[in-house]
């Protein structure tokens, strides 16, 4: 009677054992799977520049205190991402701008970070170790152009005329908004073109 409760007390453990193995499996999966998509929350937003204005000369601050300024025409185009230290996603999104940088050598690509505090910026890039990539403090810039979430990406031409912008949350995300092929790409992120409103 001993021996036989014991062996069915060692089973039950073993079986315990087991079945979280499988839910930490199948936790692991569901997060990758969800870096992978973005997050469900995703949507088209109404703020920031419109598509086809043309914006003058952008001004921001560079981590050391320094002067970030843009003026147009430039040779190449140019993709702003807003950021936040205290935005989750972002911190989801930041390794894939690196693998977005190197496959976009034609594409100026700049993190704005929407909050100007240098220290916890520094702090945030160190911790995320971004450390490689442009990054300026932009909350006056963000605050100039009307955008209130994070991350949100926006693509100028060589002239300075918004081609593109919306939030991007996973790579394939912002792949397509770089390529902006059409008024809305899959996973939740807005791309109008003048292409599409002309043809609409």
């Amino acid at each position: 009677m001993g021996d036989g409760w014991l062996i069915a007390h060692i089973a039950q453990w073993i079986l315990i054992v087991c079945l979280g193995l499988v839910v930490l499996a199948h936790s692991r999966l569901l997060g990758l799977l969800h870096l992978r998509l973005g997050p469900a929350g995703a949507r088209p937003l109404a703020d920031g520049p419109q598509v086809g204005e043309k914006l003058e000369e952008l001004s921001a601050k560079c981590l050391d205190g320094s002067s970030w300024t843009v003026s147009f025409p430039r040779r190449r185009e140019t993709i702003l991402i807003f950021v936040s230290p205290q935005c989750q996603t972002c911190n989801a999104l930041l390794p894939q701008v690196k693998d977005f940088l190197r496959t976009r050598p034609e594409q100026l690509v700049t993190l704005v970070s929407t909050i100007d505090d240098a220290a916890m910026n520094q702090a945030y890039i160190a911790y995320r170790r971004i450390e490689g990539l442009p990054y300026i403090l932009g909350e006056q810039l963000a605050e100039r152009l009307d955008i209130e979430a994070t991350p949100y990406a926006l693509r100028l031409d060589e002239d300075g005329t918004v081609v593109a912008k919306g939030i991007v949350n996973s790579y394939e995300n912002l792949f397509h908004f770089s390529q902006a092929g059409g008024p809305q790409q899959p996973g939740g992120v807005i791309l109008p073109i003048r292409a599409a409103q002309e043809s609409a």
